[in-house]
């Protein structure tokens, strides 16, 4: 509600105008009232009101020198009403001179002046939006000199009048970071953190109504925010600040919060150690599923992992989502998580780490010939790092993409079991030269090598290891009857790396020995 002061010498007419118009209703509240100039000005100069409504002929210092001295003597922003009796075009004029908003003749008509108020609650509110956006802009050109260290002593003495902040006390810097609660992670607001300023305004507001004013600067995906202990209430501690506007901001936002508070300096010249020590905070976020607050200060003593996670957590998880095993991929899962909170591995490490199962999963699907475009949750699990996102919601994420590959992998293996032998026979007749076996062409198409050579058996009538000699074999006989290489020179062609071993398979089968074979042929 914007504040009205009442000014006319007869009582009569203020009474009947707060009883007259609907105040409230109007966007106003009447704070005062005065029956002279003189007194009226002493107000204003002691309360600031939004606006006042004066009359223009009273004793002593009639409304126009009221007027005049409060904007030319005292550059004062508060807006002026006139109302009057008497309809004389110079008292228009001057009125104008000094910027009046409005001019109304006496008997006040109810529905003109609840009009006027209207009209000057939107110019007002919109003169308030404004001022609140310059002071933004230059607390947070002032935040970043700071943090920056582009600033004189001298510079810093001036924004601490200028910012209105207390001479005494220490500062700390905190971060407000806005989480996805989303495992999708849909595309994100490009207004986020200006709602965020706003919901921090009104925290801030109810926790500390003494506070004159909120200073904060945008950094990436976070919103840093300039609190003066001395602006705090009486025996507030950083803890309990920070816990107190982590709870109000994420029951506001209906999302995960996080505030990440640095130790205190004593002056705000020192301003980037405080902004240091936050972002040193930031790096303790896996550390804990459950915590929202991070204080610098009690977790500095811990020393954080910057290195990738072990191979062996890796191998794990991957088995698991070859064997298709849900409660297994679970559990790997939680080991991995597990590693991330107990040897506190920073964010940056567990990007890494979690970058690489990601890759090696993609690159498995994009082998089985998956197309991997269509995933849900593929595109959310390669750009989690560009957002915010809780350990919680991070590994809800992860799991949920491990799922979903290890599923398409066990449909691509079902539809390779149905019909898919035949992809297998044509590889071996295409590589057949090739240091291949049972094996490794299993694993080239994520089948069990036991249930492969079976299948084969059972689709051809023969064994894996005798159709691949028998290839290499009828290969062979045709260089003997084509070609002079030697028989060594055949062995090799063929995918024969003993030249001895070469001779006693094709003896084994033709019941001759490759010269012998050449010599028939003469």
């Amino acid at each position: 509600m914007f504040r009205v002061l009442l000014v006319d010498d007869e009582a009569f007419f203020r009474q009947g105008l707060r009883e007259l118009i609907g105040w409230e209703k109007c966007g106003f509240v009447v704070s005062g009232e005065s029956d002279n100039g003189e007194d009226a000005l002493e107000m204003i100069l002691v309360d600031t009101p939004d606006v006042v409504i004066t009359d223009i002929r009273m004793p002593v210092l009639d409304g126009l020198g009221l007027i005049r001295r409060a904007v030319l003597e005292h550059h004062l922003q508060t807006k002026f009403i006139i109302v009057s009796g008497y309809d004389e075009f110079k008292y228009a004029q001057q009125a104008l001179k000094y910027g009046v908003c409005d001019f109304l003749l006496k008997p006040i008509d109810e529905t003109v002046m609840e009009a006027t108020l209207l009209e000057l609650k939107g110019k007002l509110e919109n003169e308030a939006a404004e001022a609140m956006r310059q002071q933004s802009r230059l607390g947070s050109e002032v935040i970043a000199a700071l943090i920056k260290g582009e600033f004189t002593s001298e510079q810093a003495e001036e924004w601490q009048t200028m910012m209105e902040l207390p001479s005494r006390g220490d500062y700390y810097y905190l971060f407000i970071e806005p989480n996805e609660n989303d495992p999708q992670l849909m595309e994100a607001r490009t207004d986020a953190l200006q709602d965020m300023r706003q919901l921090t305004l009104a925290a801030m507001e109810a926790i500390a109504p003494t506070m004159r004013t909120l200073h904060t600067h945008e950094h990436r995906g976070r919103l840093g925010v300039l609190v003066a202990e001395a602006a705090l209430p009486e025996h507030w501690s950083l803890e309990r600040l920070a816990k107190s506007l982590q709870g109000k901001l994420q029951a506001a936002a209906g999302r995960p919060i996080c505030v990440y508070a640095g130790g205190a300096v004593s002056r705000l010249a020192d301003l980037k150690l405080a902004y240091e020590s936050a972002k040193e905070a930031m790096q303790y976020k896996y550390m804990d599923e459950s915590r929202s607050v991070f204080l610098y200060n009690e977790l500095r003593a811990i020393q954080p992992h910057y290195m990738i996670m072990d191979n062996s957590f890796f191998h794990r998880l991957n088995e698991c989502m070859e064997e298709n095993d849900e409660p297994a991929i679970a559990e790997a899962v939680d080991q991995i998580f597990l590693q991330f909170r107990t040897r506190c591995f920073v964010p940056e490490a567990v990007r890494t780490s979690l970058h690489r199962c990601v890759s090696e999963a993609l690159a498995t699907l994009h082998r089985m010939d998956i197309d991997t475009e269509a995933m849900v949750y593929k595109k959310p699990m390669l750009s989690w790092y560009d957002r915010n996102v809780t350990g919680t919601a991070l590994k809800e994420l992860f799991a949920r993409f491990v799922m979903e590959c290890s599923k398409h992998a066990a449909r691509q293996r079902k539809d390779l079991a149905k019909g898919g032998v035949q992809k297998v026979k044509s590889y071996i007749d295409a590589n057949y030269a090739s240091n291949i076996n049972l094996k490794s062409i299993a694993a080239r198409f994520f089948m069990n090598p036991v249930y492969l050579g079976q299948l084969f058996k059972k689709t051809y009538g023969t064994y894996f290891n005798d159709y691949v000699l028998q290839l290499r074999v009828n290969e062979a006989k045709r260089l003997l009857r084509q070609t002079d290489h030697r028989i060594y020179e055949i062995a090799d062609r063929i995918g024969f790396n003993n030249v001895e071993y070469f001779v006693s398979q094709f003896e084994k089968l033709e019941n001759m020995t490759p010269t012998e074979y050449r010599n028939s042929l003469r």
